[in-house]
């Protein structure tokens, strides 16, 4: 949409805000100015402006003057004139029956067409409209300016005005000579429809009405030099029903987040209230329950219907460069669970590994039935999907047959996701479990001229081991008893080979982790792998986790390097040869500790004959402040010297 920068002065004063200012505050309420030239034949500057689909009310001047003295908060140069009263007769208006609300008819005499202005002229073609007959200019004009028609029809024509413009008039207050060919009626009307299903009458007339005929009538007698009689008006009773939206201040606030203001980190309440009322919502605000209702116009009903339309209006209004609009900077950071990132460790190394992971759906039809523990789906989509699972291990069963079928004869693959059950007293318990399967034909080859053979048990026993030393879990491997029922095991232990499995526990309490062996030779026959072994795995890792120690065995000790020289003494000990060097290191250190820096035996010499050894021991001496002084040198020889006494050696 197009508008002169004059001719929207002429509805609100805009020579106080500088040309920038005005056009950074309309692109901020959201009406973007795509470009601004410069008219030489007319002296003004033009606002080409982007207008969305929802604002379909901004179709005229008048109606862009409002909407800018909404966002600049700044009252229209114009006051609304009203000429009707209350002891005009109300119309009866048919129920979806279009027809105009405002309706001016005035008698003319002596009506010549001139020529259109130049500066009429310039305006339509601001628009792109092609100037034709001057009658046809003015009325382009006036519809542009206030968003009303104006129609000039001759004597002729009055028989079908009714029909013409879908209203029932009496023509008989004005006097017309139907045989006089040159008289012409001004018809003035308002196009504003009635809207449907209507409750409370709000006003009886259109607002600026009085103001667009007025200026309609003078434009035409300025141009024509006609002479107008006595004015005809009908109006029709508007009946509208004002929606009532109703918002929380805590949505308001929790959408919008908090302002740059120093003084407030949010919206007030009055601040809001201000904002609503030059939105001509009506604003009610109970101080109680903090809600504003607010009655939403009928102009602005299409595109104000929800509370986040509101709440955007009011962010709209207020300014969205006004707004914080970066996440505040949490100070404590989210934790990951322990759990977590042991899951992660036995993921990574599995990979490291070779082994490929593998998402399987929940819903199965476990092969083994346990009635007491599966949990059944009521209704569900397909008999192969009735159960929740309650092993890892079938699905990678059933993906190591699919892979078969696509002669993919090497799978090595695992799954860590959710197993579900019942316990004993009928409870529903979630578990996370590791399975793995692992099916490799040329897993190993003793040298490079041998054939490729698979792995048997002890390898994928160390596969195993592997991956737990490298969670640091502290677990021994026993035999499984065939007549025990443990609960880590009941799920998948016919999977298994009971002749070749084996337990994982805990090496602490000895409570069953998981378990591993050889697929059961029921499944060998299905899959024909009777010759070739298939190895799989299951390991509850909430339990894992238990038997996972932390790394504390290592301490450093740091210190800052010295810059200054050191004194070096060698001594040979002659000791006993039980004598442990411990204690040699404890005599040294009894009263030079300070200034030792490191006790090195670089020799060591044993006589079989009289049991005996000696023992070349290199002490480093350094200080960490200072140089050695010949005090300090002589208190390094005298300790030397008490040492060599007390071991009873000469050198």
């Amino acid at each position: 949409m197009k508008f002169s920068w004059k001719l929207i002065n002429i509805f609100i004063n805009l020579q106080s805000i500088q040309l920038h200012q005005f056009e950074e505050q309309l692109t901020l309420s959201g009406i973007e100015i795509e470009k601004i030239h410069y008219i030489e034949d007319i002296k003004d500057n033009i606002f080409d402006l982007s207008i969305t689909t929802n604002r379909r009310e901004i179709c005229s001047m008048l109606s862009l003057a409002k909407e800018i003295g909404i966002i600049l908060n700044q009252p229209l140069n114009i006051l609304p004139i009203n000429f009707f009263n209350a002891k005009i007769q109300e119309k009866e208006i048919k129920k979806n029956h279009n027809t105009f609300i405002d309706i001016s008819i005035n008698k003319i005499n002596n009506f010549r067409v001139g020529n259109t202005p130049k500066w009429l002229v310039s305006y339509l073609k601001i628009y792109n409209i092609k100037p034709t007959d001057t009658i046809s200019n003015i009325q382009q004009y006036i519809e542009l300016k206030w968003g009303m028609k104006l129609y000039i029809l001759k004597t002729k024509d009055l028989k079908n005005i009714n029909k013409l413009f879908n209203v029932s008039l009496n023509l008989q207050d004005i006097k017309l000579n139907q045989n006089n060919q040159e008289n012409k009626l001004i018809i003035f009307i308002s196009d504003t429809r009635l809207i449907k299903n209507t409750i409370n009458i709000v006003n009886t007339h259109e607002e600026y009405y009085f103001n667009a005929y007025i200026d309609a009538i003078k434009l035409i007698s300025t141009l024509t030099k006609c002479v107008y009689g006595k004015s005809y008006h009908e109006y029709k009773v508007k009946q509208y029903y004002c929606s009532t939206i109703t918002i929380n201040k805590n949505e308001i606030n929790t959408i919008l987040g908090n302002t740059n203001n120093d003084r407030f980190n949010q919206l007030s309440s009055k601040s809001i209230i201000k904002i609503l009322k030059q939105l001509n919502l009506s604003p009610h605000h109970n101080r109680f329950l903090q809600t504003f209702t607010i009655k939403v116009p009928p102009n602005r009903q299409h595109d104000l219907q929800r509370k986040i339309d509101i709440i955007e209006e009011i962010g709209r209004i207020n300014g969205f460069n006004h707004f914080i609009d970066k996440l505040p900077s949490g100070i404590r950071k989210g934790l990951t669970s322990n759990i977590s990132v042991k899951i992660q460790k036995l993921r990574d190394t599995l990979r490291n590994l070779g082994f490929n992971e593998v998402v399987n759906c929940c819903l199965i039809n476990n092969h083994f039935k346990q009635d007491n523990y599966n949990i059944e789906i009521y209704n569900p989509i397909t008999q192969e999907q009735n159960e929740l699972r309650n092993n890892i291990t079938q699905r990678l069963i059933e993906n190591y047959s699919n892979n078969i079928k696509q002669n993919n004869y090497t799978v090595e693959i695992f799954e860590i996701g959710k197993t579900f059950h019942k316990d004993l007293s009928n409870n529903y318990i979630e578990q996370i479990s590791l399975g793995g399967l692992m099916h490799n034909s040329n897993f190993i080859k003793k040298n490079w001229s041998d054939t490729p053979k698979y792995a048997n048990f002890f390898h994928f026993k160390g596969i195993i081991e592997i991956i737990l030393e490298k969670l640091n879990a502290e677990v021994t491997f026993k035999r499984i008893d065939n007549k025990s029922n443990i609960e880590c095991t009941k799920n998948v232990e016919n999977l298994f080979n009971p002749e070749q499995r084996i337990g994982i526990y805990n090496a602490q309490s000895t409570e069953p982790v998981g378990i591993l062996g050889e697929i059961n030779p029921i499944y060998s026959k299905e899959l024909n792998t009777i010759k070739n072994k298939i190895y799989l795995f299951e390991i509850n890792v909430e339990k894992l986790n238990k038997t996972i120690k932390l790394n504390n065995h290592l301490n450093y000790i740091s210190k800052p390097y010295s810059n200054y020289p050191s004194v070096t003494r060698d001594i040979s000990i002659t000791v006993t040869q039980n004598t442990n060097i411990k204690e040699i290191e404890n005599v040294l250190c009894k009263k030079q500790d300070t200034l030792i820096e490191s006790i090195e035996i670089f020799n060591e010499y044993f006589n079989k004959e009289y049991r005996y050894k000696s023992v070349g021991i290199r002490i480093t001496y350094r200080s960490q402040s200072r140089t050695l002084d010949s005090k300090d040198i002589k208190n390094i020889d005298n300790h030397i010297q008490n040492v060599l006494l007390h071991f009873k050696s000469k050198t």
